[in-house]
């Protein structure tokens, strides 16, 4: 067995390494529509805007500290998507990815944002419906990529839940 293949039966792993790698495709997202003038922030700018202030948030270090924070938020979601998966399952993975990205946009770009958590709040409707679609794909590829790599995540304590409720049932 190649050590590549250890390293993925590790739930940790699995889960930090897939939202990492979801979390730069939806930066990359979100950097082609700053590009192209469809939206007037970055996600780096906004993440590294709520350890340093806004005006540093664009400088190279700014931005070198704002992808750090992207990929460490992006890989410690992506172990709450694999737990996800462990307490209910892999049936509908898409779908469960769909309402985590629903729900990182809700609580992250809704909440957190608007009450403080960066110095940088972006408010126009264009930017807060590409993140809506952004943080969608964050949670698709994420769970993509966990089912495809930690194929475990079909855990025995679904199976035993499963066996209880139908146990009660009879």
């Amino acid at each position: 067995m190649k050590e590549d293949d250890k390293l993925l039966k590790d739930r940790i792993l699995a889960g930090t390494i897939a939202g990492m790698i979801a979390s730069i495709i939806k930066t990359i997202s979100n950097l082609i529509l700053w590009k192209m003038g469809v939206i007037k922030h970055l996600y780096l700018f906004i993440a590294s805007a709520a350890l340093i202030r806004p005006e540093d948030a664009t400088t190279v270090l700014g931005v070198i500290l704002g992808v750090v924070v992207d990929i460490i938020t992006g890989g410690t979601l992506g172990l709450l998507l694999v737990y996800l998966f462990k307490l209910t399952g892999r049936d509908y993975w898409w779908y469960k990815g769909l309402i985590m990205g629903n729900v990182i946009w809700l609580f992250g770009l809704g909440l957190a944002i608007n009450f403080g958590a960066s110095r940088i709040v972006p408010v126009d409707p264009v930017f807060r419906l590409t993140s809506l679609v952004e943080h969608q794909i964050f949670g698709l590829v994420g769970a993509y990529l966990i089912i495809k790599w930690y194929p475990e995540t079909n855990t025995q304590l679904h199976e035993q839940e499963k066996t209880r409720r139908a146990s009660k049932n009879e």
